[in-house]
């Protein structure tokens, strides 16, 4: 059950809360006082799409928070529940973009807090009449009521699974004479790298031997300045001799100078080491033009390895490791296809099967659900409508291997025609309140949220669709926008959204109503502004009622 809504500089709300009760909860309000805005919050902070317009004007960021006092364990989640069982959800939005969503004070990914939403709260929107139209929503409103999750999943599986193997299938013919100019191409390819056969970073090494036989007289005239300068008599391995030795001598009449001592004899002898390193290396240095003449060739080979197959010489490896079994493939191409043809088939077999499972699934769901809306439409004043599914046969895609369509006839004298060539937006609004009544007995969320499913009905009908609900609130927590006073009437809870003129800014305020209170509201959505002393009288016997 859904007990609190708190919300911060949402649209037009500055700050507002609103308290709900078990069973039966109305709210009403002026058009355009903020109903919408508090559908929108909810929405927020159940992790569903939301964009940064709604934040208040002047706002850095707006904020949502929903307690519920139960709702599913949150383990599965790889989060805590609280001791009473309760679950709080959070969410700040900023105008950067930036998303916290948080259950029970535990930060979460958006797609988290989604999934757990999704576990409290069920929202029928009023675009959902418009979806209701669409034959691949009675598709997946069978599938919910069939509880084909499981199924639905697996034969979705095999289906990409047989359609990616039969595109590679596809990809993989080709004719003899387009094989034969293949292999030609591929062999020339890689005969020609494996001419060369460079091995990966070989031409950075080259490129820096080059660099260095190219300079190789400056370098010898470094070093030999170098070795001079450290060896010669005189120089500083000398200075440094005699610096050592006149510290250990001073070392030894002062002991707090022992450490400058080791640390000049150090210098000393790493001074001494570079220079005996420096004279081996430059007995060692030699030049060759050959060598230099035979490296510019090698990179000369690599270099144009590299423009025709790279851009970098691992591109050029890579490629002719690909090459290589695109090659292979081609050599034993009869083999490859018979055993791609094999797999290929195969799947294709296991999605039938799948499909026809899932078929059967939704044909045994379909008559039950079709005799379900039915006894709901009766009592929602359709007595006479005859409701049908029907299933079309078409080529295998990721929703099975039959189309669904809901079937409707107001007049049992008539065929059943699809919805949207024969509902009215009354008979729409009652067809879709018979579907959700029909899968409000199977899942297991707490919460369902009407946005005016009493759109376009009136009378008698109106009082149908308030009783219907009201029953309904005896199973689940029942929270509805209406306009009408006999909606109102019948709720548990009565919550009034309006503006609130008193200051400057534009703000909306939420108020549960008491007796008093809801006998004003009703008697507002009998009469309008003009109410009467008749409206209100018709108000109480409404509430008495």
């Amino acid at each position: 059950m859904l007990i609190n809504l708190s919300i911060n500089n949402i649209a037009v709300i500055e700050k507002a809360n609103a308290d709900f009760s078990e069973g039966f909860n109305i709210l009403t309000g002026e058009t355009g006082a903020g109903k919408s805005i508090l559908i929108d919050s909810l929405s927020m902070v159940l992790g569903m799409r939301t964009s940064r317009d709604l934040i208040r004007h002047g706002s850095d960021n707006a904020s949502v928070t929903a307690l519920f006092s139960e709702g599913p364990d949150l383990e599965e989640f790889d989060l805590e529940n609280e001791e009473d069982g309760s679950i709080v959800l959070s969410r700040k939005l900023s105008c950067d973009g930036k998303n916290i969503c948080k259950i029970n004070s535990q930060t979460v990914p958006l797609s988290t807090l989604r999934a757990v939403g999704e576990r409290l709260v069920s929202i029928h929107g009023q675009h959902e009449n418009i979806s209701l139209l669409k034959s691949s929503y009675h598709l997946s409103m069978l599938d919910e009521y069939a509880g084909n999750a499981q199924l639905a999943s697996e034969y979705n599986l095999l289906y990409e699974k047989a359609t990616g193997l039969k595109a590679k299938l596809e990809g993989m013919k080709v004719s003899e004479s387009e094989r034969e100019m293949q292999k030609d191409t591929l062999k020339f390819r890689i005969d020609e790298i494996n001419l060369v056969d460079p091995r990966e970073g070989e031409d950075e090494e080259l490129s820096e031997k080059r660099d260095a036989l190219k300079n190789y007289s400056s370098i010898m005239a470094s070093l030999e300045a170098a070795s001079e300068a450290l060896s010669a008599p005189g120089a500083a391995k000398d200075c440094l001799y005699g610096a050592m030795h006149d510290m250990a001598k001073a070392a030894d009449m002062d002991k707090t100078l022992s450490d400058f001592s080791s640390q000049v004899e150090s210098i000393y002898y790493s001074c001494e080491d570079v220079a005996s390193e420096i004279r081996s290396f430059i007995s060692r240095m030699s030049f060759s033009p050959y060598e230099l003449d035979e490296i510019e060739e090698r990179l000369d080979k690599i270099t144009r390895l590299k423009k025709k197959y790279g851009p970098e010489l691992k591109d050029v490896l890579e490629n002719k490791v690909k090459w290589e079994e695109e090659y292979g493939s081609l050599l034993f191409y009869e083999d490859n296809m018979a055993e791609a043809e094999r797999e290929a088939e195969k799947a294709w077999d296991e999605m039938l099967k799948a499909g026809e499972k899932l078929h059967a699934s939704r044909c045994a769901a379909a008559e039950t659900l079709a005799a379900s809306i039915k006894d709901e439409l009766s009592f929602l004043e359709m007595p006479k409508v005859k409701f049908e599914v029907e299933f079309t046969a078409h080529a295998p895609s990721s929703d099975g291997l039959y189309g669904a369509e809901f079937m409707l006839a107001t007049n049992p004298s008539e065929e059943v025609k699809p919805l949207n060539k024969i509902a009215s937006g009354g008979e729409m609004s009652r067809i879709m309140l018979a579907l959700k009544s029909a899968l409000a007995s199977l899942g297991d969320v707490g919460v369902l949220l009407f946005d005016e499913i009493d759109s376009g009905v009136s009378g008698k009908a109106a009082i149908k669709i308030a009783q219907k609900l009201k029953m309904l609130s005896d199973k689940r927590q029942i929270i509805c926008i209406t306009h009408l006073p006999q909606m109102a009437a019948k709720a548990d809870s009565h919550l009034l959204i309006e503006k609130d003129t008193s200051t400057d800014s534009f703000r909306t305020k939420v108020t549960a109503l008491d007796y008093e209170g809801r006998v004003e509201e009703l008697t507002r959505l009998i009469a309008g502004d003009g109410s009467t002393s008749a409206a209100r009288m018709a108000a109480i016997e409404m509430l008495s009622e």
